[in-house]
């Protein structure tokens, strides 16, 4: 395993119990690779937990490489989809905010994720997409097989009222 700075890795396996200077993750769990630590033990890398921000040693056998998101050509054509703004400059493209205004945006962030932005009661709310056996949801419960599916469903059910079935946000 020869990850580059940056790769995001998932755990192959359960490690809750870490030594001092070791990240605790759990199986599916997502780690960003930050650099490879030559004077420890070989094959160990510094990694950040996604999750919890936690930051420390975890060993390259327990990890494989989390598979990127294949961004759909037909993407580019939603009126929703901006591509890679940051959090901020998503505020400003929904202004005024408006209950329902929404736009999907690949996270700065988190690369290789999308960021679902919401407008509602005058605020914008920025609710992480979720990617989990080749699925992606919002809330843990519903899943689908593209962006699209999942915003066409979430539009239909009014994505003004998302923030009372989520409580999970990036």
């Amino acid at each position: 395993m020869n990850w580059m700075a940056g790769t995001q890795c998932v755990a192959k396996k359960q490690h809750c119990t870490p030594k001092a200077g070791e990240v605790a993750y759990h199986k599916g769990d997502v780690l960003t690779r930050l650099t490879k630590v030559c004077f420890q033990r070989k094959g160990e890398y510094r990694a950040r937990h996604n999750t919890t921000g936690e930051e420390g040693l975890v060993s390259g056998s327990n990890l494989r490489e989390r598979e990127a998101l294949r961004i759909d050509p037909k993407l580019s054509l939603m009126p929703w989809f901006h591509g890679k703004i940051s959090g901020p400059q998503a505020v400003g493209k929904l202004k005024p905010a408006e209950d329902g205004l929404f736009l999907v945006r690949e996270s700065v962030r988190h690369p290789g994720d999308f960021v679902l932005c919401v407008c509602f009661s005058e605020k914008v709310f920025h609710y992480r997409v979720i990617f989990r056996d080749n699925k992606l949801s919002i809330d843990s419960k519903q899943f689908f097989y593209n962006l699209i599916d999942m915003i066409e469903v979430r539009a239909a059910a009014n994505l003004s009222t998302i923030n009372i079935y989520i409580n999970v946000k990036v």
